[in-house]
């Protein structure tokens, strides 16, 4: 999965699979997490949020299901 650079506080990268709903968040601190399920619509309106670090933290982190990949 490619990951895109974010503009963002403590969030490195973001990366998006479409076909399998995934999405994988790589943190300032180098650590990945990948959380499943996760609609487009979702990742969609994150990409376009202002405060996405604050996106992740109210609608994604305790909504899809995540495993830490490093």
């Amino acid at each position: 999965m490619v990951r895109n650079n974010i503009n963002s506080s403590n969030i490195f990268s973001l990366g998006y699979d479409y076909e399998n709903k995934l999405l994988e968040i790589e943190f300032d601190s180098g650590e990945i997490y990948r959380h499943s399920n996760v609609p487009k619509s979702v990742y969609e309106k994150m990409m376009n949020s202002e405060f996405v670090g604050y996106y992740i933290n109210y609608n994604v982190r305790n909504n899809y299901p995540c495993v830490k990949l490093k």
